[in-house]
C-alpha cells in the first residue's frame, strides 16, 4: 500500500487587487474545492494564506463553510503558517512566533480546530528555525525534496518525514515531490498512476508519495483552467484516486504522521526549492546556472548534479536589489519601534493595530523577483510601505512623539550613515554614501512612500527575449517555470539597463551636447562622480536641517557642489544649492560651459495610469501640451524649457508633489519601465517618472552659481 499525501498552498499577496483575488476565486479556488468535496475519500492538506483566508472570510462565505464540512468530516486538514506570508527567517523572532500565532488563532476562530502544522513560505529554510517553530507550538511543516536531495539523501529514501532539530528543539518535515511538481497538473492522469505505482518499487525507506504545490496551478496560471476544468484532469485525477483503493491510500500529513513513524533524522541546508537559487543570483550568474542545469538535463543520469549544485540563497535579494535591501531594513526598523512601545505599553490596543500592520508589511512577495516574486510590481511595494508608515504613525501616537527631528543611522546597513528628517507630515532618508541622494520620501497622511521608484536592473533572463525578437526558439513550456509569453511587441527595445540606484536630487555633470535620448537610455558621459560618490554631511546648528556637500573634477577644474536640506512647514522641504569651481585661469582644454542636471525619480500609486498627470508652469507650450502645460500623463517622454514648477498628481489617491525651482529652467522627463519576466510571461511596467532639471554652469572663470528647490505635498 503507498500512501497518497495531496498538500495544496493557495496565496495572495497583501496589497494585490481585489479583481486579481476575484479572479483567483472563481477559477481555481472555489471550483477546486467545490469538485474535490464530490469525492470524500480524497484527502486534502491544505493551507490558505493569512491575506486570501481574511479576503474569502469576507466575500465567500460559501467557501468557509463548504470547507468547514469538509474538515469535520476529516477529508480536509487545514495547515498554519505565518498569517501574512513572510520569509521567517528573516524578521524578528518575536515576529515569527507572533505570526503563527495569530494563523493558528484564525483557523481556529474559523473551523475549530487548531493546525498541527505550517506552509513555510518560499520553503525558504535555515538550520535554526526548528527552535522558532518548537516555541510557536508547530510540530511539522513541509519543503521541497530538493532540500533533503542537497542533504545527501537520495530520493529512493523520501518517502515518508524525518526529524530535524536545532538546540534539541525538534519538529517533523515532510519532502515534497519535485517530480510530482512538474507533473501536476500538466502531465496526463495515467502518466501520474505510473509513477505512483513505481514508487512501490523504487521507495526504499518509507511508502508515501508527498505532493505540495500552490494551488494556483489549478485555474489561474496560463491555461490550466482550461486543461483542469473544461478538460477535465482534476476529474480525472480525483477519480483515478478514489478508484485506486486497493493500492494507494489518500492521507493528510498529520494522518501520515499518525500512521507512521519516522524515517530517520536530518539536518537540512539552508535553501530553497531548486528555481530560487537560480534567480537569487546575480544575472550573470543566474543566466549560467540555468545554462548549466538546461546541459545537465540532456546527460545521462544528469539528475545527480543536483545533489551538488545549488544557486544563491533567498537573502542574496537584498544584494542584488538595493531596493529590496533598503525595505527589509525599513521593516526592521520599524519592528524594533515597535517592540521598545510594546514594552512600554503592553496591551496598548493602538500598538496592537500597529502590529498587525507590521505584519502585513512583512509578507514576502515584493522583497524578491523570479518567475514569481513581485519586487517589479509597484503596487505590492506600495502596499509594504504603507503598512510600515501605517505602523510607525500609531507607534508615534502610543508614545506621543512628533515634531521635527534629524538622526544619522545606518539604516540600512551598508557600512554608511543616512540621515533622516522628520516632520510633522515627512520622513526625508537621505544617504550621504550614495551621491548624497533622497532614497526615501514619505507623506505619511497618505503613508506614502514618494521614492518607491525600482532601477532598471540587469535580469538573467532578458536574453531570451532578445532571441525571441530575433526569430529564436524555445521548446514548448511544460511549466510556469519554462514559459516564455510576450504580452506586447516591441520589449526588446526597452531593455536599457540602469548602472546605478535611481534616487532624487542626485546631480550630475554632462556637456552641453548630451542629448535627452542619450540621458534616458542611460548612454550620456559623466563628467564628475557625483552620482556615485561620497558627500560630506554636516548638521545645522540649530539642528533644523542639513547639508551635504562634495568636490569633484571635471576635466581638470575642481566643481564643488554643496546642497541645504530644510523643512518647508510640515508637508515641505527646500533643497538649496551652491555650486563652486577653483579655477583660476582659463585654459585652452577648459571646460567650459557644463550643465548640471539634478534628478528626481518618484512614483505615485496609479503610475501610468489616466489618473496621473503632470501639470507644469512657466512651459513654453510643445509635444500637445495646453497652454498651462495640462494634461500629459506620467507615462510621456520629452523636454520643456522655461520651466518654473511641475507638480505630479495622482487623482485617485488624492495627492499632488509640486516642485518648484528659484530659477526657469530645462526639464528633460522619461518614464522608468522595466522588461521583467512573470507567470503571464515578458511585460513592460511602470516603475517611476524621472525628472531631470539643467542648470548651465561656466567653468571658464571662477564662478558662484546658486539655485533652489521647494518640495510640497498635498492632499487633493
Amino acid at each position: 500500500m503507498t500512501y497518497f499525501a495531496f498538500c495544496i498552498h493557495n496565496h495572495q499577496p497583501v496589497g494585490n487587487f481585489p479583481h486579481v483575488l476575484e479572479d483567483a476565486y472563481e477559477n481555481a479556488y472555489w471550483p477546486f474545492l467545490k469538485l474535490l468535496s464530490k469525492y470524500p475519500s480524497v484527502k486534502l492538506t491544505l493551507h490558505t494564506s493569512g491575506f486570501l483566508l481574511d479576503w474569502i472570510a469576507r466575500s465567500h462565505p460559501e467557501y468557509i463553510g463548504l470547507l468547514k464540512e469538509m474538515v469535520s468530516a476529516r477529508q480536509v486538514e487545514i495547515m498554519g503558517g505565518a498569517h501574512y506570508e513572510p520569509v521567517l527567517s528573516v524578521i524578528p523572532e518575536c515576529d515569527r512566533i507572533g505570526q503563527i500565532k495569530m494563523m493558528a488563532d484564525r483557523i481556529e476562530e474559523l473551523f475549530g480546530a487548531r493546525p498541527r502544522g505550517i506552509w513555510l513560505a518560499e520553503r525558504v529554510w535555515e538550520p535554526t528555525l526548528p527552535t522558532t517553530l518548537k516555541n510557536a507550538g508547530v510540530e511539522y511543516l513541509l519543503v521541497d525534496d530538493y532540500h533533503f536531495v542537497r542533504s545527501g539523501i537520495p530520493k529512493e529514501e523520501l518517502g515518508g518525514y524525518y526529524i530535524t532539530e536545532d538546540m534539541g528543539n525538534t519538529v517533523k518535515i515532510f519532502p515534497g515531490s519535485e517530480t510530482m511538481r512538474y507533473m501536476i497538473p500538466f502531465q496526463p492522469v495515467d502518466s501520474l498512476e505510473g509513477y505512483l505505482r513505481s514508487l512501490k518499487t523504487t521507495l526504499t525507506r518509507g511508502k508515501a508519495a508527498i505532493y505540495g504545490d500552490d494551488g494556483e496551478k489549478f485555474g489561474v496560471w496560463p491555461g490550466t483552467h482550461k486543461s483542469v476544468y473544461d478538460e477535465g484532469w482534476l476529474k480525472a485525477f480525483f477519480k483515478k484516486i478514489e478508484e485506486s483503493a486497493d493500492w494507494l491510500r489518500p492521507v493528510t500529513l498529520a494522518g501520515l504522521i499518525d500512521a507512521e513513524d519516522p524515517l530517520g533524522r536530518v539536518y537540512l541546508p539552508t535553501t530553497s526549492y531548486m528555481e530560487m537559487g537560480e534567480w537569487a543570483l546575480p544575472a550573470p550568474s543566474s543566466r549560467a546556472y540555468g545554462a548549466l542545469m538546461d546541459d545537465a538535463a540532456q546527460w545521462d543520469n544528469g539528475s545527480r548534479i543536483k545533489q551538488f549544485v545549488q544557486g544563491g540563497i533567498w537573502r542574496n535579494f537584498m544584494a542584488k536589489y538595493p531596493e529590496a535591501n533598503w525595505m527589509h531594513k525599513r521593516m526592521l526598523m520599524v519592528s524594533m519601534e515597535l517592540g521598545e512601545a510594546r514594552a512600554l505599553k503592553p496591551g496598548d490596543k493602538t500598538l496592537g493595530e500597529a502590529t498587525r500592520a507590521l505584519y502585513k508589511a512583512q509578507c514576502n512577495d515584493a522583497y524578491w523577483h523570479g518567475v514569481f516574486g513581485g519586487l517589479y510590481l509597484p503596487h505590492l511595494r506600495t502596499a509594504v510601505y504603507e503598512n510600515l508608515l501605517t505602523a510607525e504613525r500609531l507607534v508615534a501616537e502610543a508614545r506621543g512623539g512628533g515634531g521635527n527631528s534629524i538622526e544619522k543611522t545606518d539604516m540600512d546597513a551598508d557600512g554608511n550613515d543616512e540621515v533622516i528628517l522628520k516632520t510633522a507630515g515627512l520622513n526625508l532618508f537621505f544617504s550621504p554614501g550614495i551621491g548624497g541622494g533622497l532614497y526615501e520620501f514619505d507623506y505619511m497622511k497618505k503613508a506614502l512612500n514618494l521614492s518607491n521608484v525600482l532601477t532598471r536592473w540587469p535580469e538573467g533572463y532578458h536574453h531570451k527575449l532578445e532571441k525571441i525578437a530575433t526569430g529564436g526558439a524555445f521548446e514548448a513550456a511544460k511549466s510556469i517555470h519554462d514559459l516564455l509569453l510576450v504580452k506586447e511587441k516591441g520589449l526588446d527595445k526597452l531593455l536599457t539597463l540602469d548602472t546605478r540606484r535611481r534616487g532624487s536630487f542626485v546631480e550630475h555633470v554632462i556637456g552641453r551636447e548630451t542629448t535627452f535620448a542619450e540621458f534616458s537610455a542611460n548612454t550620456h558621459a559623466e563628467l564628475a562622480d557625483f552620482p556615485y560618490g561620497r558627500f560630506e554631511c554636516l548638521v545645522d546648528d540649530d539642528g533644523k536641517g542639513f547639508s551635504l556637500s562634495k568636490w569633484s573634477d571635471v576635466k581638470g577644474v575642481s566643481v564643488f557642489v554643496a546642497k541645504e536640506i530644510r523643512p518647508l512647514g510640515a508637508d515641505g522641504f527646500t533643497v538649496s544649492y551652491r555650486v563652486d569651481n577653483d579655477i583660476v585661469d582659463a585654459r585652452d582644454d577648459t571646460p567650459g560651459e557644463v550643465l548640471l542636471a539634478v534628478e528626481l525619480n518618484l512614483l505615485l500609486p496609479c503610475c501610468d495610469g489616466p489618473a496621473c498627470l503632470y501639470n507644469f508652469k512657466g512651459v513654453t507650450p510643445c509635444e500637445g501640451a495646453r497652454i498651462d502645460g495640462t494634461g500629459i500623463g506620467l507615462g510621456s517622454a520629452g523636454e520643456l524649457s522655461g520651466v518654473e514648477g511641475v507638480s505630479l498628481i495622482d487623482k485617485f489617491t488624492g495627492v499632488c508633489v509640486t516642485i518648484e525651482v528659484s530659477t526657469p529652467v530645462r526639464l528633460w522627463r522619461f518614464p522608468i519601465y522595466s522588461v521583467s519576466l512573470s507567470e503571464a510571461g515578458f511585460e513592460k511596467i511602470f516603475q517611476g517618472a524621472c525628472l531631470v532639471f539643467l542648470m548651465p554652469v561656466n567653468l571658464d572663470a571662477p564662478a558662484s552659481t546658486g539655485f533652489s528647490f521647494s518640495v510640497r505635498v498635498e492632499a487633493i
